[in-house]
């Protein structure tokens, strides 16, 4: 049991949103969904491992490593594990400032970084109004991002026996990227946060994902509701990214042309990085005053250095550029010239010396503070500017504000709160595959049997559904979906009746038993060990003659064969041809074996051929005299041998 991503809607985790009067929402205004209250739903104990996409999808992992039983590795690739640490402080500095905001106090980042008590706790303090809470501490971040293991794309990783899983590039973010999850050489893919654009600095899209799976689960898409009526912006909504990135620098530079001030709200990574990397190679191609960027945020120092230091992540323009004497970003040669500023904080901002003119504002979408105070102080800057200032060029009367957030509902809101004192540039950058993208993307699914998709998008392609060779499936997030991809993965097994009555006499539904698994008229078969009549509540170590079964097990279709035609020379040969490193040996049955060419062990009267199997994690030794019985030294190995007894007995 595993899982993919462990995201959530960061604006219910941030500070609290406010309306389109500026004032804060109450708690009975406010229906969001406790998060512990979707993750209460999984048994965690069970969970194996967990696989993490992009820096979006790593929201609650600092919870479940921390205040959960999950104890299995975590992976990521090394930028989706930097960028993801860096969203998961900046959100939980963004709710410590929203905390202290409702006290009528207020805090800089760096003195809420080392906080050492949850926020939950806090509801006690008085803060019962405020919902959007971080379940975790600046201290479980650090320890949740120790116990992530970096992967690279295309590196096999195998997390538990018998399961391999490997990334190939999602072209969303940097280092962004598809699972694939292979178990006996049936492939499941794992579509996240996904986009065909290339002219985004992240390494492009990777269509083998696809072409290699037998079943795919697409788990991230655009809700077709946003394009209602829209038909042609939702086909198209890839293709028409560069142009969207393209209007906000248009914007930009026509302003800055006029001697005005800009102000984007974004995220400092992702799309911003493009439209910062633009605007900055236009202003000095067209001999525009290179103007002041400045960047407010704890984080986006560390954002944007990324960019350089993971061009092997970057797209095949960027990677292009690490061979000649240039970083593939303009951070660096700003800086160099003083033209770029990173400020952690509005306050800290009244302690940098940096010169008035042209400025180039970076804001978060939460910091909603710092983007009222600009939008304030600079329309009544535009208000005061005289002609005289204007003509000798000491004026500001012109200046934008520019969204290119995807999040519609958040930006909506700002743009609701910010159009009485702004002239509002709200133009969404959609990377995210839309239905007609994952409708596209199928022609690459060849050996596809399953798909699963979410409900939203599965009622606009249920109609075509009958083109493919696949079965479709829809599934809702937190509703249980299962699908059965194939009976025959299941072991074929029968419960002695003693061992059953026992449980149910008892008045238990599920019980750990010990005993033994035989092969007899072929059938595999778990019993007790002959003298032994109870259930035990609690089984002793695993030893050479006995296996503990905590599968709840049920009676399921066997394969009779006759067993009489096998000698342990032909077992032992069909065994080698499947992959089994298993030899034919003289012992004595639940004793020694020994090789055939020891003469102490073949004189014995009680010697007889056996067949003993090594495989990785342990071995097992076929007795067939007197029926067939099986002894293993561990539950793994277990698995591994009854399953490859049941493909030769099948295939013969």
């Amino acid at each position: 049991m595993f899982i993919v991503d462990c995201g959530w809607p960061l604006n219910t985790l941030y500070s609290d949103q406010a309306d389109d009067t500026g004032k804060l929402r109450t708690a009975k205004s406010d229906t969001r969904l406790d998060p512990r209250d979707a993750l209460s739903t999984i048994n965690w104990a069970r969970v194996d491992f967990i696989l993490l996409s992009n820096y979006e999808q790593m929201t609650l992992l600092p919870y479940i490593t921390e205040y959960t039983e999950f104890s299995g590795p975590v992976y990521a690739t090394e930028p989706a594990k930097a960028y993801g640490r860096c969203v998961l402080e900046e959100g939980l500095g963004a709710a410590l400032q929203g905390s202290d905001a409702m006290q009528g106090g207020s805090s800089s980042m760096a003195s809420t970084s080392n906080v050492s008590h949850s926020l939950w706790s806090r509801r006690a303090n008085g803060l019962d109004k405020w919902q959007a809470q971080v379940p975790y501490t600046q201290r479980d971040i650090v320890a949740a991002m120790e116990k992530i293991t970096d992967v690279r794309h295309n590196e096999i990783i195998s997390p538990v026996p018998f399961v391999q899983v490997y990334t190939r590039s999602s072209g969303y973010s940097i280092g962004s990227a598809n699972w694939t999850v292979e178990y006996k050489n049936h492939r499941t893919a794992f579509i996240s946060t996904s986009t065909f654009a290339t002219c985004l600095h992240p390494q492009e899209w990777d269509p083998k994902v696809l072409s290699d799976a037998q079943a795919i689960v697409f788990c991230d898409a655009v809700d077709p509701a946003s394009y209602e009526g829209d038909e042609v912006g939702a086909a198209r909504a890839n293709a028409q990214v560069l142009q969207r990135i393209n209007q906000l620098c248009s914007t930009a530079i026509s302003t800055m042309k006029q001697r005005g001030r800009v102000l984007l709200i974004g995220e400092p990574y992702g799309v911003t990085q493009d439209i910062f990397q633009l605007i900055a190679e236009h202003t000095q191609s067209l001999n525009l005053p290179l103007p002041q960027f400045i960047f407010i945020s704890p984080v986006a120092e560390r954002t944007l250095q990324y960019g350089n230091i993971m061009g092997e992540w970057l797209c095949e323009s960027k990677q292009a550029l690490l061979y000649l004497p240039e970083y593939p970003f303009a951070d660096k040669d700003l800086r160099q010239k003083n033209h770029l500023h990173f400020v952690r904080s509005l306050a800290d901002l009244a302690t940098k010396n940096i010169p008035q003119g042209n400025w180039f504002v970076v804001v978060p979408p939460h910091d909603t503070a710092t983007i009222d105070y600009f939008a304030r102080q600079w329309k009544q800057d535009a208000q005061r500017c005289s002609s005289a200032e204007m003509a000798s060029g000491t004026g500001m009367a012109k200046f934008a504000v520019l969204i290119h957030d995807d999040d519609v509902a958040r930006s909506q809101s700002l743009v609701n709160r910010l159009s009485v004192s702004s002239e509002i540039t709200f133009v969404p950058v959609s990377r995210r595959f839309t239905y007609h993208n994952i409708e596209q993307s199928l022609a690459s699914a060849t050996h596809a049997q399953h798909v699963l998709m979410p409900s939203s998008v599965y009622a606009r392609l249920a109609a075509s559904a009958s083109k493919y060779e696949f079965k479709m499936f829809e599934f809702s997030h937190l509703q249980a979906t299962t699908v059965d991809l194939s009976a025959d993965r299941h072991l074929p097994l029968n419960i002695q009746k003693e061992m059953t009555r026992q449980i149910k006499s008892s008045g238990k539904q599920c019980a750990v038993v010990t005993g033994r698994l035989s092969l007899a008229a072929g059938k595999i078969r778990l019993e007790y060990p002959e003298g032994q009549a109870q259930v035990q509540a609690s089984a002793a170590d695993t030893s050479a003659n006995s296996i503990k079964n905590t599968h709840s097990a049920v009676p399921v279709s066997t394969l009779p064969r006759d067993l009489s035609v096998w000698t342990p020379e032909r077992l032992a040969d069909e065994l080698n041809e499947i992959g089994i490193n298993a030899s034919v040996v003289v012992g004595i049955p639940n004793g020694t074996a020994a090789a055939s060419s020891e003469p102490q062990l073949q004189g014995t009267d009680r010697a007889v051929k056996l067949i003993k199997i090594v495989v990785p994690g342990g071995s097992a030794t076929i007795h067939m005299h007197g029926g067939w019985s099986v002894e293993c030294t561990s539950v793994s190995t277990q698995w591994t041998v009854m399953d490859s007894l049941r493909r030769v007995l099948k295939c013969t």
